[in-house]
């Protein structure tokens, strides 16, 4: 049976979520540690770049940098709530960690 999610009440969503139940599609604190690359932010040659998407601070020289297989990066601590929520990449949705 497919529901049709598109055309339910606030209401009927709230009870599906009831009858569902919390689905984490997140990796563990350990895991992220083991699997993720980190690295140092050094001052980049190009003259513009873009702030961590999930915090919206620009990085600073000396800042720890996780990175995820896609090669997009993040502040070690943003991308490590993330992907304990969700293993994707926030910007290009492509499984952030293979495991």
């Amino acid at each position: 049976m497919r529901l049709d999610v598109d055309n339910m009440s606030y209401e009927e969503l709230l009870d599906l979520e009831e009858r569902i139940g919390d689905v984490n599609t997140g990796l563990s604190e350990e895991k992220i540690l083991k699997c993720m690359k980190r690295q140092k932010y050094s001052s980049s040659p190009t003259p513009k770049v873009e702030p961590c998407c999930i915090c919206q601070e620009e990085y600073a020289v000396g800042d720890d940098l996780g990175i995820l297989d896609c090669g997009h990066d993040f502040h070690t601590n943003c991308i490590k709530q993330w992907l304990m929520q969700k293993n994707l990449c926030p910007i290009c949705k492509t499984t952030g960690l293979a495991t």
